[in-house]
């Protein structure tokens, strides 16, 4: 039962306050996302984390203000659906070729028993629990952390690419504070003070996260589903951008796609032009998302006319990838089976089985 207390004090009040800007912000958002931008993936990732986030304004409030009698395992559960969903949510807005589906939910698998153990066990069995599930949610950060840091240097798309610098350095650490300093019985005046600290931070954050959902264009949330074509935007590119865009075109279809290892910056460094400059003329003159993808268009294209030449019939796979740009054979197999629908070796064999029967490979 909720009951309020009538003597809070300024800082009830103020965390109070700072909790009802928090939930209003993340209801503006909720709203942003399900009337203006449409439907997909990352659009439903992101409102179960803006709903999760709700709830996580409302169940940490200071019992001396609100007294919401959660038991410890209710609100233990709900704060670990938070953690997932952002979870899921920054895998959705990273991951172009992300998809729902059965592994998206594999941290629940781990978090449900942690949550039954700090929330139902008392004494030492508890206190182990709790433990683990703070160094469960550790190791969660730490994926979304490298998430962000890894692909960033091909990420082409500005908006993502500052999502991303935001994300490691506020978001992840902010949570796993707030999991550890909930996790553990407080009192009195040290509560309250935690409390409202709390409160103005996660305003602070809610306030940054909205301006930058309501501000960042929708080619950041909503992405292209897969087959569909990619969609430039050649009228934001002025002569100098397209004649420039040329001759990055002319360079790469000359073979430099070939370059093993070859960045964002590098090729920015042999065409001459400075890196930031680079990733504008591809995302928006090419309409690709990430520098990843764009190699690997030019380099699967050719891998099929290497695969269907009779000539190159013995050649290893391995081979192809070594000599196509890839460091291994795992990422070639991959990009191959993501783009075409079957493995290099199934396409193989379909191409030479149709040269001899004089039919055109796929």
């Amino acid at each position: 039962m909720v009951r309020m207390i009538e003597q809070a004090g300024w800082l009830g009040l103020a965390d109070i306050a700072l909790r009802g800007g928090t939930v209003a912000i993340l209801l503006l958002l909720v709203a942003h996302l399900l009337f203006r931008l449409g439907k997909g993936p990352v659009i439903v990732a992101g409102l179960a984390f803006c709903l999760s986030g709700i709830v996580e304004a409302v169940i940490n409030v200071s019992p001396a203000v609100v007294d919401l009698d959660l038991s410890d395992l209710t609100f233990m559960a709900l704060q670990q659906i938070h953690f997932i969903a952002l979870f899921i949510f920054v895998k959705a807005l990273f991951d172009d070729r992300f998809v729902w589906g059965g592994g998206c939910f594999i941290p629940v698998l781990f978090a449900v028993p942690l949550t039954l153990g700090a929330g139902l066990l008392d004494g030492t069995g508890s206190a182990i629990f709790r433990g683990l599930l703070v160094a469960y949610d550790a190791g969660l950060f730490f994926v979304l952390i490298r998430w962000a840091l890894d692909d960033e240097a091909s990420d082409l798309v500005r908006e993502r690419r500052t999502f991303r610098r935001a994300l490691t350095f506020s978001v992840p650490p902010f949570s796993l504070i707030v999991f550890l300093t909930t996790m553990f019985e407080r009192e009195g005046q040290v509560e309250a003070i935690l409390c409202t600290v709390y409160s103005a931070v996660y305003f602070m954050m809610a306030i940054g996260f909205g301006f930058w959902m309501t501000s960042a264009k929708k080619q950041l949330l909503v992405r292209p589903e897969p087959g569909e074509p990619r969609v430039a935007q050649e009228a934001e590119l002025t002569s100098a951008d397209r004649i420039e865009l040329d001759r990055v075109v002319k360079a790469v279809d000359g073979g430099l796609y070939l370059e093993p290892g070859l960045t964002i910056g590098g090729l920015g460094d042999l065409l001459n032009i400075p890196e930031h400059r680079l990733r504008r003329l591809i995302n928006k003159g090419l309409g690709y998302r990430n520098f990843a993808a764009f190699m690997n268009d030019y380099r699967i294209e050719e891998a099929k006319r290497r695969l269907a030449d009779p000539d190159m019939a013995r050649e290893q796979i391995v081979t192809h990838a070594f000599n196509l740009g890839y460091a291994s054979l795992a990422p070639f197999n991959r990009a191959f089976r993501e783009r075409v629908g079957i493995s290099p070796s199934e396409y193989r064999e379909q191409a030479l089985a149709d040269a001899i029967s004089g039919a055109s490979p796929a």
